[in-house]
């Protein structure tokens, strides 16, 4: 490489570097691991230890050094481990990582963070069947709310789980597992069944939640680029001259357009404050959700937009007598985004009327 080539490339890595810490990465700081852990090597790296030297006296041998090097790398992967429980007779346990994420532009001030719990408990549960599909069956509710919920509620079910989950772990933790009785296994498992039937209703209640200000999110970032593209052609047709801000039609169509989208967006909150008035389907991912909310106003705007249109050229006249002003046009669009199913009556009798004009007058009715 010349030495006229290397400034450039300094500066153009100096600039990705920026732009990186912009956007939050920091593949630009950090290299990346050489080696990866996974939670049950961890594991067994921790209850080698155990038996071989901490339980005989012996203070920073190897297989200490190696435990703490497998810890450093799995703590780089998921983050520090919250809570941990580790099986005395098995190489076996169960863990809770946080993993704090980067800033960004959306969070900029509070910093989002990536839970997981994290099991390998078939050494310890090869013997105990029923054990192992309750362990089994936690692990998957954990990975739906660490996928749906976000901040205090997935904290909460999270930290919920470990504990019934290491309590389980804990139950068959036995230096033989016989003594393990059946009659003390059914009550145990009969808490694991209370236990989870709390954890479902405690994520389906907080999963509708989350979904709903996830979508209310959604539809505000709709809004705002719903208004910046209306905006946009709005300046741009101005500079060319195709539209005179001055004349009433062209300010009524953007009141109508804008007068639709909040007519979506208040009718979402309506039926938000009631109880059943509106349901998500919350599973089908946080960005879908997004998606969904800002469409949202797209549509009530695209409706406000066809019966604006329907009203201008005279296919649709429901209020006769009235002054077709800019606060009729708004006021129409408002309920048009408030409610598509009045809007699509109106498109609908729009329809019936130009057919029937189309057919040469109104169709008698045969006997």
């Amino acid at each position: 490489m010349t030495q006229a080539a290397q400034p450039l490339k300094m500066q153009r890595s100096r600039r990705n570097a920026v732009w990186d810490a912009i956007r939050g990465r920091d593949e630009a700081q950090e290299s990346p691991l050489d080696e990866t852990i996974s939670f049950g090597e961890l594991v067994w790296a921790h209850h080698e230890r155990q038996e071989k030297e901490v339980y005989r006296g012996t203070l920073n041998g190897p297989l200490d050094q190696e435990y703490r090097r497998r810890l450093k790398l799995f703590k780089q992967e998921h983050g520090d481990i919250m809570e941990s429980y580790w099986c005395r007779y098995e190489a076996s346990g169960v863990a809770l990582t946080e993993m704090r994420l980067p800033r960004r532009l959306s969070n900029f001030f509070r910093r989002d963070s990536v839970l997981r719990l994290h099991t390998a408990t078939d050494w310890r549960t090869e013997n105990a069947p029923t054990v192992a599909m309750w362990l089994h069956r936690w692990e998957t509710a954990a990975i739906k709310v660490s996928e749906v919920l976000r901040d205090t509620s997935e904290r909460i079910a999270l930290h919920w789980i470990f504990a019934a989950s290491s309590r389980l772990l804990g139950f068959v933790d036995r230096k033989s597992s016989s003594k393990a009785s059946d009659a003390n296994l059914a009550i145990v498992l009969r808490e694991q069944e209370n236990g989870i039937e709390e954890v479902k209703d405690y994520y389906a209640r907080a999963g509708e939640n989350s979904a709903r200000i996830v979508y209310f999110r959604g539809m505000i970032w709709g809004t705002a680029v719903l208004a910046i593209l209306v905006g946009g052609s709005f300046l741009l047709a101005w500079a060319f001259g195709w539209l005179d801000p001055r004349d009433e039609p062209t300010y009524t169509l953007f009141v109508t357009i804008a007068m639709g989208a909040a007519g979506a967006i208040l009718s979402v909150m309506t039926r938000m404050a009631r109880q059943d008035g509106f349901n998500l389907e919350f599973e089908v991912g946080r960005k879908s959700m997004r998606y969904l909310g800002g469409l949202r106003p797209w549509i009530g705007a695209l409706f406000a937009f066809a019966l604006y249109l329907a009203l201008k050229s005279k296919l649709v006249d429901f209020i006769q007598n009235v002054d077709h002003g800019i606060y009729f046009y708004a006021t129409a669009a408002f309920l048009a985004g408030f409610s598509e199913r009045r809007a699509k009556v109106l498109l609908d009798s729009a329809a019936g009327e130009s057919d029937s004009d189309t057919s040469g007058g109104p169709k008698k009715r045969t006997k």
